[in-house]
C-alpha cells in the first residue's frame, strides 16, 4: 500500500502544468499576472474569482479559463496554487483559506497590514505544509543580483548608504489604495518596496526604525512616509508618496563610488534597465536587456514548490521579516520615536 501511495505523490510531481486560480480580478492580475501565465508553459490558469461573479466570467471568457466565481469557488476548484491579490486587508483571511484547503499562495504584498496578521498567516502554510510568497517581483529582476555582484567585486568599496524612492501620482478617489478599511495608503502600497530592496542590498534586517508617515485628514490613510532604517554600521533612507512625479529607484553610496538604479521597482517587460556607476566623476553604464520580472517570479516559486530548484531566500521567513519592519513603521510614526526591531514579538 505504502509503494502504491508513493508511486501516485510521484505522479503529482511529474504532472507537466501546475494550475493556478485567481483571487480577485484586479490591474496587476490582468496587466502583469495573466500576461506572464500564458507566456510560460508550465502554469495555467484554471479558476478566477471575484465579488462580482459576472466580472469573474467575463475575465474567464477572455482567456479561455471554464472556472469561475467567487473566491470560495476559487479555493474548492480543482488547483495547487492561488494567487491573491485583493485589497491588503484581505489578505489574511484568504490566505488562511487557500493554506487549509491545501493550495500555495502567491500573496500581493503587502502581505497584511499587521505583524500579527502575518504570524497567522504563515502559522496557517506551516500547519498546511503549503508555501507562502509575498509578490515582490522586483527582486526577481536581475538588475539586482547584477549589483549585489558589484558590491561582491569591491567595485563600490564598503557600502555606507541606501537611499530607495517610490511614488506616482495619486489614485482616484475611490481606488483601494486610499481605503483605510481595506489597508489602503502608501506604506503598503509603495514603501514597502524600497524598504524590501534595502534588506535585499544590505543582505541584512535592521535594528531598528524612526518613521513619519502624512495621513490624509478626510480619508485616514497615509499619503506620504519618510522611513530611516538603521541598520548595522550602515542605514537606510526610503521615501514614497502619492501625488508626486512617478519615481521608482534607488542609490548605493560605497566609499569608493555609488550606484543607481532609475528603474528599481516598476520595470516594464519591454524595458532595458540601466546601472549606474558612478566613480572619480566619470559614470559607467551597464545595461541589462528587458525581461519579465513577473514571469521569472512565477517559475522561481514553481520550481521551489516542485523541489527543482531552491530560491535563495526562504518565502515564509522573508514575508514575517517584511511584516515586522512595516509594524515597525507604524509604532514608529503612532509614537513618534525610535521603534527597535527587538521591541517587536
Amino acid at each position: 500500500m505504502e509503494i502504491h501511495h508513493h508511486h501516485i505523490s510521484n505522479l503529482k510531481k511529474l504532472k507537466m502544468t501546475f494550475k493556478i486560480g485567481l483571487i480577485g480580478c484586479s490591474k496587476v492580475a490582468k496587466n502583469k499576472i495573466i500576461p506572464a501565465i500564458n507566456s510560460l508553459d508550465f502554469i495555467s490558469i484554471d479558476s478566477i474569482g471575484s465579488r462580482i461573479t459576472s466580472k469573474a466570467e467575463k475575465w474567464a471568457k477572455e482567456i479561455g479559463c471554464n472556472t469561475f466565481g467567487n473566491y470560495e469557488d476559487v479555493i474548492s476548484s480543482d488547483i495547487d496554487c492561488v494567487y491573491i491579490s485583493l485589497p491588503d486587508g484581505l489578505h489574511e483571511e484568504w490566505s488562511i483559506k487557500a493554506a487549509e484547503a491545501g493550495l500555495h499562495v502567491l500573496c500581493e504584498k503587502s502581505s497584511t497590514t499587521t505583524y500579527d496578521s502575518a504570524k497567522r498567516m504563515i502559522d496557517a502554510s506551516n500547519s498546511a505544509n503549503t508555501r507562502i510568497l509575498e509578490c515582490f517581483s522586483f527582486r526577481f529582476h536581475p538588475q539586482h543580483s547584477k549589483v549585489l555582484e558589484l558590491i561582491q567585486n569591491n567595485e563600490v568599496g564598503q557600502i555606507k548608504n541606501f537611499v530607495g524612492n517610490f511614488g506616482y501620482p495619486k489614485p482616484d478617489i475611490n481606488n483601494i489604495r486610499l481605503k483605510k478599511e481595506l489597508g489602503g495608503g502608501i506604506l503598503n502600497d509603495a514603501c514597502c518596496y524600497p524598504i524590501c530592496a534595502s534588506r535585499i542590498i544590505f543582505k541584512d534586517e535592521p535594528i531598528g526604525i524612526m518613521s513619519n508617515l502624512v495621513i490624509d485628514p478626510i480619508l485616514g490613510v497615509d499619503v506620504s512616509s519618510s522611513v530611516f532604517l538603521m541598520y548595522e554600521h550602515k542605514n537606510a533612507y526610503v521615501e514614497a508618496g502619492f501625488d508626486r512625479n512617478f519615481k521608482s529607484n534607488y542609490e548605493i553610496w560605497g566609499s569608493k563610488g555609488n550606484i543607481k538604479l532609475n528603474h528599481a521597482f516598476a520595470v516594464k517587460n519591454n524595458f532595458e534597465t540601466e546601472i549606474e556607476i558612478m566613480k572619480d566623476d566619470k559614470i559607467e553604464i551597464t545595461k541589462i536587456k528587458p525581461v519579465d520580472q513577473t514571469a521569472l517570479m512565477l517559475r522561481i516559486f514553481f520550481d521551489e514548490i516542485m523541489k527543482k530548484k531552491k530560491c535563495d531566500f526562504n518565502f515564509e521567513d522573508d514575508l514575517l521579516k517584511q511584516a515586522k519592519i512595516l509594524e515597525a513603521v507604524r509604532l514608529s510614526n503612532k509614537h513618534k520615536k525610535f521603534i527597535y526591531l527587538e521591541e517587536i514579538d
